[in-house]
């Protein structure tokens, strides 16, 4: 599947200038980009297949979404994991990213989102997928900022060559550039990831 060229991870891999190859992702991306790969499928042909709910068929609409549900597993994880490929797209433009391995972590798991060794350098970055909260006006919502500042405190304490800070929104890249958050990232650089960088 992964020679075709619908899948996720041919997608990925000749992504935007076609220079990051299918060759630098390790064995567990390959296999974890499958996966998504074969989620997505079953969820588009169940979608496909879905008869027409009768109006107010609420049992209908919960057991067709409770399927859905079940296909997707899930998605925040799998979001996660492709804004880390997209990270690693990145480093592979200024570092030996070989060793690297997003897959090797789960997500969620405790810990750095990057941490690896190039040139006998350390670098070391977090990847967030978060969206500012509506209601916060311009700014974090209080569990988003309880979650920067523990990402902040584990860049902060790690001793390591190079610290970056990968978001994959605009809005809260723009939040990030404010002093009150840049002041918290000393010797960070924040990333956006988009087209123009990868």
């Amino acid at each position: 599947m992964l020679e075709g060229d619908n899948t996720v991870a041919t997608f990925l891999a000749n992504s935007y200038h076609g220079e990051y190859q299918m060759t630098q992702l390790t064995v567990k991306e390959r296999d974890y980009l499958l996966g998504i790969e074969k989620r997505f499928i079953q969820f588009r042909e169940f979608v496909c297949a879905m008869p027409n709910v009768p109006e107010h068929s609420h049992i209908e609409w919960f057991m067709s979404l409770n399927h859905m549900r079940l296909i997707q597993g899930n998605m925040s994880n799998d979001i996660s994991f492709l804004a880390c490929l997209m990270a690693k797209e990145f480093l592979a433009q200024r570092f030996d990213v070989s060793s690297l391995d997003m897959a090797a972590k789960a997500q969620g798991a405790s810990g750095l989102d990057i941490d690896f060794i190039s040139n006998a350098q350390r670098v070391i970055g977090e990847v967030k997928t978060t969206v500012p909260y509506k209601r916060a006006k311009g700014d974090f919502g209080a569990q988003q900022k309880k979650s920067f500042s523990a990402d902040f405190r584990k860049l902060g304490s790690a001793i390591a060559d190079f610290k970056f800070l990968f978001v994959t929104d605009n809005a809260t890249y723009q939040v990030l550039q404010r002093d009150k958050y840049k002041n918290l990232l000393p010797g960070v650089e924040i990333v956006m990831l988009n087209s123009s960088n990868l």
